[in-house]
């Protein structure tokens, strides 16, 4: 007599095993206006379909917003980008039934960074979530903000900052790793968004670039590059827009006293694929 296993196949007396051909259906759930910061981002209720064996969640946080320039000299970092994290439930394992509902978050933009005060113990990207059935504090919170570095642009000679962060009002000295040690919940693998870095010429009357960071996983967005004349400008404040899916914001500098905002961190999604 032929056995129906958990995986969709049939195992036969003789040991030979069949599988059966299964429709895996999925859809997204994101805010599709990425061109603002603070969109809300996006969420429904979701019920699940009778007939339905597994389901997998996969979700992306926001990107964190890129640092801020407080005033003369300083510069901000670009924010990292989302995290991901994956979960699958069987019905077999008893995790949900026909007919139970989950409630599904996409992460939204996050606000510009403010000036003089943004960091990234301060300030994060948005987070994504699922609850329901067979769930535990299933999330993945948003990128860290960039960090804004105070004088580090007042030697011709200082940093150049790649995945890592100058020390605030310290240039050219300590570095801060601003990574969560743990930046998702619940699910059963993680991928962390990359951090954010920038590099500068060392005439001081140059252009520099600062590239934000981007997430991982299997909705990698590239990174963005966002450049800069030190003396002639045209970098504007919340400039450069973030890469959605989960793309840090851009940081900014600037030459004079006049602080400016640094760039918002693009939105996460949430896919829920099901058969």
């Amino acid at each position: 007599m032929a056995i129906q296993l958990d995986d969709d196949s049939i195992l036969f007396p003789d040991g030979t095993r069949q599988y059966k051909a299964v429709e895996r259906r999925h859809f997204f759930v994101y805010n599709s206006n990425h061109w603002s910061p603070q969109n809300g981002g996006a969420c429904c209720l979701w019920t699940v379909p009778a007939g339905t064996t597994s389901i997998k969640f996969e979700i992306l946080s926001g990107g964190g917003p890129g640092g801020s320039s407080g005033g003369d000299y300083d510069y901000g970092i670009g924010g990292q980008g989302g995290h991901y994290t994956a979960k699958t439930l069987r019905k077999s394992a008893g995790d949900f039934v026909a007919g139970c509902q989950y409630t599904i978050c996409a992460a939204g933009t996050s606000d510009c960074s403010c000036c003089c005060v943004c960091n990234c113990t301060t300030r994060h990207g948005c987070t994504s979530f699922v609850t329901g059935s067979g769930l535990s504090n299933f999330c993945a919170i948003g990128g860290q903000g960039g960090y804004t570095g105070w004088e580090i642009m007042d030697n011709c000679y200082n940093c150049h900052i790649g995945n890592g962060q100058c020390n605030l009002s310290i240039y050219n000295g300590q570095w801060a790793n601003c990574t969560c040690n743990t930046p998702t919940y619940g699910g059963d693998i993680e991928f962390r968004g990359t951090m954010g870095s920038m590099f500068k010429q060392y005439n001081c009357c140059a252009d520099f670039t600062t590239l934000p960071g981007s997430p991982t996983g299997p909705f990698s967005a590239s990174h963005g590059i966002g450049g800069k004349h030190w003396c002639v400008g045209d970098f504007a404040c919340c400039s450069g827009h973030s890469a959605f899916p989960g793309g840090g914001g851009f940081g900014h500098g600037t030459g004079s006293s006049n602080a400016c905002w640094g760039g918002f961190g693009a939105g996460g999604l949430v896919k829920v694929s099901y058969s």
